[in-house]
């Protein structure tokens, strides 16, 4: 209910407002106008000049002719150290007072020259000047995230004093960007120059990623390969050495059977066993170095180095092959060149 009650003031005073007459229509907007000026000489009055410029510019947008508020907003910019846009709000008022024939103006336009002149010295000016755009395709300049006119390049614009940014749009993948700092009196040039299209050639025979050398991933793989075949060798001869020591205890405490092997009491069972696994792993290790080893070996041969790779003609070619012998695996490496 009280949404619909809303619903229809607001459209009851639409209508008022609409049949109201054009002088009752002024006298409206000035009341609402003096209580924002009102506000905004408070927030003034408080320090908050930021806030009071808010307030202050909401009573000159409803009545334009009270040129107090923009009076106020020339000085509250000045207090804050914006000496470009108090020169131009300055300068706004003096045009408006001589248009003005309100007695309480008189005099307002000298005050708001002079204002202007004195703060003359304390602006910054920024340049910004843009080359290669000719038959190009349409660029956009962004200064302080808004768009410049065009016909403001190579003009000295007053801008307040800091830090600004000014951006060059051009179709790239990422627009040309400046920064600069303003400080009183100073006068800055940017110069933003269009990148040149490249031509279907150069385009062509643009570099690109560098590709990783091959050789160097196949010495990489020959020096881990050896590392795996020496960490099998040292596991071998770990292998070995468990198995000698059970061995050693078979044989003193075991009597050899007839069909081969040993016979041993309980108590040696487990060295036994112990013997037969290391001998297992022994064999299996030593498989694992010889792959490794020769592997390893392969791969940095085959690996040319950096005059080789340079130099014309056919690479070393070496074969690593496996076969049984009578104590177990054997391997021969031919290499040739």
């Amino acid at each position: 209910m009280r949404s619909f009650e809303r619903q229809l003031i607001t459209l009851c005073s639409a209508a008022l407002l609409a049949a109201a007459p054009a002088p009752a229509l002024a006298i409206g907007a000035e009341e609402d106008a003096k209580t924002l000026f009102a506000r905004g000489r408070e927030l003034r009055s408080a320090g908050q000049c930021e806030q009071a410029v808010i307030a202050f510019r909401s009573a000159l947008e409803i009545y334009p002719e009270g040129l107090g508020a923009l009076r106020n907003i020339a000085e509250c910019e000045e207090e804050m150290g914006r000496y470009a846009s108090a020169r131009r709000d300055w300068w706004d008022l003096r045009r408006a007072a001589l248009q003005s024939n309100e007695a309480k103006y008189a005099g307002w336009s000298e005050d708001a020259e002079l204002r202007y002149r004195t703060l003359g010295n304390k602006v910054g000016t920024l340049t910004v000047r843009l080359q290669g755009a000719e038959g190009r395709s349409p660029v956009r300049v962004v200064l302080d995230g808004k768009p410049l006119d065009p016909r403001l390049l190579g003009v000295a614009l007053e801008r307040d004093l800091g830090a600004h940014t000014v951006e060059l749009f051009y179709g790239g993948a990422a627009p040309i960007t400046e920064r600069i700092e303003l400080t009183p009196g100073a006068h800055r040039d940017v110069s933003l120059t269009v990148p040149a299209p490249l031509s279907a050639r150069d385009a062509d025979a643009a570099p690109g990623p560098a590709a990783p050398p091959a050789s160097s991933g196949i010495r990489t793989g020959g020096y881990i390969a050896l590392g795996v075949g020496g960490a099998g060798a040292i596991a071998t001869v770990v292998a070995l050495v468990v198995r000698a020591g059970a061995l050693s205890a078979v044989e003193d405490g075991c009597s050899p059977a007839a069909g081969g092997g040993y016979t041993c009491p309980r108590s040696l069972q487990g060295d036994y066993e112990t013997g037969m696994t290391a001998t297992t792993l022994a064999g299996v290790f030593a498989g694992v170095g010889l792959v490794g080893i020769g592997a390893g070996v392969t791969l940095l041969l085959l690996s040319p180095s950096e005059a080789a790779s340079s130099a014309p003609g056919k690479p070393p070619v070496a074969e690593l092959s496996l076969m049984p012998s009578p104590g177990g695996l054997g391997s021969r490496l031919l290499v040739r060149f």
